[in-house]
């Protein structure tokens, strides 16, 4: 038989029900007073400026401390392979020591880690711009790396122009000695290694320019994607530095630029124009362990595995 208003039943069923109604209300007004409310008073705060994280800030407090022995350091892809090959090297000699080189998070992200205090170290490969400078920040210069003109395996040329590079990316020139098409990657506005060659050629920062605006070649926005899209791709040009190649043994060509090879003699005496400096990123004076880690970079040894690998070591800053 059929339920109806008037059966006791029914009254009891429609009363169960209210029951859980009100208890799923109480049950959500408690979980936004313990959950909501502290996201609503954090919504209150006042924002951020870009590049100015308050030392009194959630953001700041997060930072883990790094214990004893621990050292941390991210930034610049470019940085990464020596960076890798430095810390190994010093751990051999300190097996109690332990360094993590996190990931590519850019230059600029290496400056905002190490003012945040979530690293020891940033890694940089350009200029610290005027913001950065103004938060305090200093840079320690330790190795300067040629930027090359990398090329896929299948490409058959061996050198280039300076004329043709800027030529290559102003789409004028799209072949390759044997006929096949150059394919043509780009990196993001702001690579530092595109900011060094646009540096010393301006046509090509007038092409590299112009090809950003008409959006003319793939976009690669990491070092390891570029690494990967070059070594895959036939017919692959882009801008790479030297350094990664030989330490990661890729399978790439750096072609010669105007007759010279990016050696430490034609880079030092200008004959070969491209290159960029690697810097630590510090926002006080280091000490510890990541001081140690510094003046091991300038080492003998450290300098000898540099050169080793296309790396030119730079003088230590006093």
């Amino acid at each position: 038989m059929a339920e109806t208003a008037d059966d006791p039943r029914a009254s009891a069923s429609l009363a169960a029900l209210w029951a859980a109604v009100l208890l799923g209300v109480a049950g959500v007004a408690v979980l936004a007073a313990v959950f909501v409310a502290p996201l609503l008073a954090g919504a209150r705060e006042p924002p951020f400026l870009e590049g100015q994280v308050p030392k009194n800030s959630l953001l700041y407090q997060r930072s883990t401390p790094r214990p004893h022995g621990v050292l941390h350091l991210a930034g610049s892809g470019t940085n990464i392979p020596l960076t890798r090959a430095l810390a190994d090297a010093f751990v051999a000699r300190s097996p109690d020591v332990h360094i993590v080189v996190f990931e590519s998070i850019g230059s600029s992200g290496g400056v905002m880690a190490v003012y945040d205090d979530v690293v020891d170290l940033g890694l940089i490969s350009r200029p610290l711009n005027e913001r950065e400078t103004a938060l305090g920040v200093d840079a320690i210069p330790y190795a300067r790396v040629p930027v090359v003109v990398a090329v896929n395996l299948s490409v058959p040329d061996v050198a280039i122009t300076t004329t043709e590079l800027a030529d290559i990316f102003a789409g004028r020139k799209t072949r390759w000695a044997d006929g096949a098409p150059i394919v043509v990657l780009q990196r993001e506005r702001g690579d530092s290694g595109h900011l060094a060659v646009a540096a010393a050629l301006p046509d090509f920062a007038a092409a590299d320019a112009a090809a950003y605006r008409e959006r003319r070649w793939r976009v690669i926005l990491h070092d390891r994607a570029m690494q990967e899209a070059l070594a895959i791709t036939a017919g692959a040009v882009g801008l790479l530095d030297v350094g990664a190649i030989s330490l990661q043994r890729l399978p790439l060509r750096a072609l010669e630029l105007d007759g010279y090879a990016p050696s430490e003699a034609s880079v030092q005496s200008r004959r070969y124009p491209f290159a960029k400096d690697l810097s630590f990123a510090a926002l006080e004076a280091p000490t510890g362990l990541a001081a140690e880690f510094i003046r091991f970079a300038h080492s003998d040894e450290g300098r000898a595995l540099m050169v080793a690998h296309g790396y030119i070591p730079l003088p230590e800053v006093q």
